[in-house]
């Protein structure tokens, strides 16, 4: 009997598929095996051109991480349909069962293991498999046939007809399909552990990928983030080493491995908060004329002016239409006396007031601190930018996250 090669490489015919509202569009091409795909999306300037293993094969190193970043160029634009699309072409061009593309073909598209699209894909755009790459593609192919055998699409048209038609409830679907991206970030962690918790492993866009593929609300996201910040309690806890039980538990994870895995959490964590800013900022208004910035920061409550003669301070607030649109911000708490640093996100590059909140802030890099000499440190803190942001971390008190709710007692100091 003979071997199964290990990998393989795929020599595509001279045709590029990409399934959109006509059926499969041809592309021109950079790429020597098969045509590049262009998707009509302006997210492509950000994301670059589809991914090319023609000419080069990824670094054996940061294969895995390499892969990965590829996937995610293809969870962005591309879904289920294109996913079965890339798989067909990939058996047709590897000589598959005639039957099998057939069954293939009759299967349902939202029974398609995406990733194994991508992997297809990928393997047609010139990248040589490994033997467990071609097992994950064997694997999808075989529950599309057995959904094909089993006609799941017929059984549900005679069960429409039987029964009576149930009412969509959109908040039912959009649940749905929340569930659906986090089983791919899910996913993503098994890939992680499976892949023995490497340093350099690329989180970037691929968590964002997900979530925006399948339109996630953002209150959908929170429960999962609390999830994973439990799970990063329990992982800081192992590496603390205190905890017999969890020192039993974790026995078989070395110290950089528990290390690594708190990092990939963490930066799990941070994509999904990301997400949840980009969603609030970049939330589609109805068309109508430009809405005045006054108007906009009108319901802010905010101090105008503080004076305290015990204490020998006095401070007047800046406009709040100064920070609306500002990239960092300084706000004290008059009363609590505490100090509030906004820093916007990557993803919305600015602070944005909505009401009587502040949004689009980095939860991991803004933070609030008691001050306890408030006419000294408050005088620290309105220095330059770098000497503000050094003094306010070395100030010792206990560091809380900001919601961004304003009242009357909080005054604006600086906004930038």
């Amino acid at each position: 009997m003979a071997r199964r090669p290990a990998a393989i490489k795929i020599r595509a015919k001279k045709k590029a598929v990409r399934v959109g509202k006509k059926g499969i569009v041809v592309a021109n091409s950079t790429n020597t095996t098969v045509k590049d795909l262009k998707p009509k999306d302006t997210d492509v300037i950000h994301y670059g051109p589809e991914p090319n293993f023609s000419d080069k094969q990824p670094n054996p190193d940061r294969r895995e991480s390499e892969l990965g970043t590829a996937y995610s160029w293809y969870s962005h634009f591309y879904g289920p349909k294109e996913a079965k699309a890339f798989i067909i072409q990939y058996l047709e061009d590897t000589n598959a069962d005639k039957e099998v593309i057939k069954l293939v073909r009759k299967a349902p598209d939202n029974r398609t293991v995406t990733t194994a699209g991508w992997v297809a894909r990928c393997a047609t755009r010139g990248l040589i498999l490994e033997q467990k790459n071609i097992d994950y593609i064997q694997r999808a192919v075989d529950i599309l046939v057995d959904f094909a055998k089993r006609n799941v699409k017929d059984d549900t048209d005679t069960e429409t007809e039987t029964k009576p038609k149930r009412t969509v409830n959109i908040q039912e679907v959009m649940r749905e399909k929340a569930d659906e991206a986090l089983s791919d970030v899910e996913a993503l962690f098994d890939e992680f552990i499976d892949a023995n918790c490497p340093k350099d492993f690329n989180v970037d866009k691929r968590v964002i990928g997900a979530l925006s593929s399948k339109n996630v609300l953002p209150q959908h996201i929170a429960p999962a983030i609390k999830r994973y910040q439990r799970l990063l309690d329990e992982y800081i806890e192992v590496q603390g080493g205190k905890c017999e039980q969890l020192n039993e538990g974790y026995s078989n994870y070395s110290k950089m491995q528990i290390r690594y895995t708190i990092k990939f959490i963490e930066d799990v964590i941070a994509e999904m908060n990301g997400y949840i800013s980009l969603k609030q900022a970049t939330k589609k208004p109805r068309a109508k004329k430009a809405v005045p910035v006054e108007k906009i920061v009108a319901r802010l409550k905010y101090c105008k002016a503080f004076k305290d003669d015990a204490l020998k301070i006095d401070l007047t607030s800046l406009s709040p239409v100064k920070l609306h649109q500002s990239t960092e911000a300084w706000v004290y708490d008059t009363k609590k006396r505490k100090m509030h640093h906004y820093v916007a996100d990557n993803y919305s590059k600015c602070l944005m007031v909505k009401g009587n909140t502040v949004i689009g802030f980095d939860k991991k890099e803004s933070g609030i601190k008691t001050l306890r000499k408030p006419t000294e440190q408050i005088a620290a803190l309105m220095g330059s930018k770098p000497a503000a942001r050094k003094y306010f971390k070395e100030i010792k008190a206990v560091e809380a996250v900001p919601n961004g709710r304003f009242n009357a007692d909080m005054i604006i100091l600086k906004a930038f």
